[in-house]
């Protein structure tokens, strides 16, 4: 094989945003697009697995216990507790049939989400099945018993007072009314500075900490732009979705790496190509223009490496690692400093719990329902923020249609949001882990009789690497390198939220750019769209 070859576009990474972007400019554009991703699959941090036999499936590739502990890395994220061991619950076939995911993946807005969108304008779909109510549980400490509600539609939070209760209803009302604009205005000041101007009550405070953990994945509001925080909300009245009539979804089996697997149809069914299992050594910079990249093969006379070239190259990995391929000198120090330095990594601590029944109607919630569990640490504990979780059943969303797992069983989630610090801490891991256990043997009569197994997933950066408050986003286009774009939930000036959705816009705004189209009004609805490029003052 030649050791020089030339494409229209290379993407580095099939990810959503790599993927998304490569199936645009191949399907829309007619370009010819090379796809590489060092993993065996794609997916990136959408990485989810079906269990079959004593092994699991991701992308087609069957791994045995060893295997799916390695494949792991490739989504950020690390094997923490299980029970019983990874290896025995492989031996058994305690997975079979199941599926779940490597992290905690919330997909928000279901099939009106903007990856959905963009998978309608691509011609390709995978069903997202959403919650079906809202619950809430009211920590009382630990080792005691909590109070359980469940949320109904127009009726006051019964573990608020009614002046609390007031009081929430006035700030999220008045948060349904923000315009794109002045999202824009508030990126620059941390969620927790605008929440005190708003001298809330406290009730009210501590409700729309936790909507701004669960929705962003950041349990400190001083480390939130505010701005990220207020698109959710912004939105809700005008996509008409709430977390008590359903707005967060999972995936249909495979999980949520069927999206990225739906982009990759279309990017080869265009003539596009996607290698895995392929190690981008580094991009090629000639002249301040990116030509191509130098690839890690060993299928030339050329030192194990081979050349290929292109009119243009976007990478998607992670702002703080993007100089593992892009030489530093290219780059002002300052800027190399801040994305390696001062970006961090929004974790999810996830547990996987497969259940043989119904647990959470013992406790007075739906099964359906997405359930807020805040403040189950104290403040002296010496986590950055205090500790809000999240539980739910995967396989009763979408009225009891999800395809998660066989008939019958159930896949029970707890997720928390903490730093990437935070995430590589195992003592802060496992008393969370901890707190969690032992509430829920307190709540459900039987939750160990009916527990098959339990499966942690430590994810450092499962929601991205985020900006320190008061830096703007890298922009999807290069200021410093001609031809160099960027894709990725957490690349473009002008866009909010983070995660598969922040991705999907990220992909759409990527390609606007480097094409001059305009598909981010064709594909997006306004209340999907990125926010307006401030001037300068």
């Amino acid at each position: 094989m030649s050791a020089t070859q030339k494409f229209d576009t290379i993407v580095i990474g099939a990810g959503v945003a790599g993927l998304g972007a490569a199936a645009l400019l191949a399907k829309d554009h007619g370009q010819r697009v090379l796809v590489l991703e060092r993993a065996p699959f794609v997916g990136g941090r959408t990485l989810s697995f079906v269990g079959h036999g004593d092994k699991v499936v991701a992308d087609g590739i069957e791994m045995n216990a060893k295997e799916f502990r390695r494949s792991l890395s490739y989504a950020h994220c690390y094997l923490g507790k299980c029970e019983p061991s990874i290896d025995e619950i492989f031996e058994r076939g305690l997975l079979d049939g199941r599926t779940f995911e490597a992290g905690g993946h919330g997909l928000f807005w279901g099939n009106k989400s903007r990856v959905d969108c963009l998978m309608k304008h691509l011609g390709v779909h995978h069903n997202l099945p959403l919650n079906e109510g809202l619950g809430f549980i009211k920590w009382e400490g630990e080792d005691q018993p909590s109070e359980q509600y469940q949320v109904q539609k127009g009726q006051p939070y019964p573990w608020m007072s009614e002046e609390g209760y007031a009081a929430t209803m006035e700030q999220l009302g008045g948060m349904s009314h923000t315009t794109f604009e002045d999202m824009a205005q508030l990126m620059g000041t941390p969620l927790q500075e605008w929440l005190l101007q708003r001298k809330m009550h406290p009730e009210a405070y501590d409700y729309i900490k936790v909507l701004a953990a669960s929705q962003t994945a950041q349990a400190e509001p001083a480390m939130t732009p505010t701005g990220d925080f207020l698109g959710y909300m912004a939105i809700a009245g005008r996509i008409r979705m709430n977390l008590v009539s359903g707005s967060v979804a999972t995936a249909d089996e495979p999980g949520c790496i069927a999206i990225p697997q739906q982009f990759e149809k279309v990017v080869l069914a265009n003539g596009g190509e996607v290698w895995r299992n392929t190690h981008v050594k580094e991009v090629l910079i000639e002249d301040g223009r990116a030509v191509g990249v130098r690839i890690k093969a060993d299928d030339n006379d050329y030192e194990g490496d081979r050349q290929i070239r292109a009119d243009q190259v976007i990478c998607t990995i992670p702002p703080k690692y993007i100089f593992s391929v892009l030489p530093e000198a290219n780059f002002p120090a300052d800027y190399v400093a801040l994305l390696k330095e001062k970006f961090w990594g929004a974790g999810l601590l996830t547990g996987w719990y497969g259940m043989t029944k119904p647990q959470f109607p013992d406790a007075g919630i739906d099964e359906g329902s997405f359930v807020f569990m805040p403040g189950i640490t104290d403040p002296d504990e010496g986590f950055i923020g205090v500790v809000d979780m999240v539980m739910c059943d995967f396989t009763a969303w979408g009225n009891g249609t999800a395809k998660r797992g066989p008939a019958g069983k159930c896949e029970y989630l707890f997720s928390t949001a903490l730093t990437d610090e935070e995430m590589r801490n195992p003592d802060r891991v496992n008393r969370v882990i901890e707190l969690c256990e032992e509430w829920a043997k307190r709540t459900f009569p039987d939750w160990e009789e009916s527990k098959e197994f339990c499966i942690w997933t430590p994810g450092p950066e499962a929601y991205g690497l985020w900006r320190p408050v008061g830096t703007d986003r890298p922009d999807v286009k290069s200021p410093h390198v001609e031809g160099l774009f960027f894709a990725g939930d957490q690349y473009g000036k002008r866009l909010w939220g983070g995660g598969v959705d922040g991705a999907a816009l990220s992909a759409v705004m990527c390609v606007d750019t480097i094409m001059n189209s305009n598909f981010e009004e064709e594909i997006m609805p306004d209340y999907h769209r990125g926010i307006p490029e401030l001037q300068e003052s």
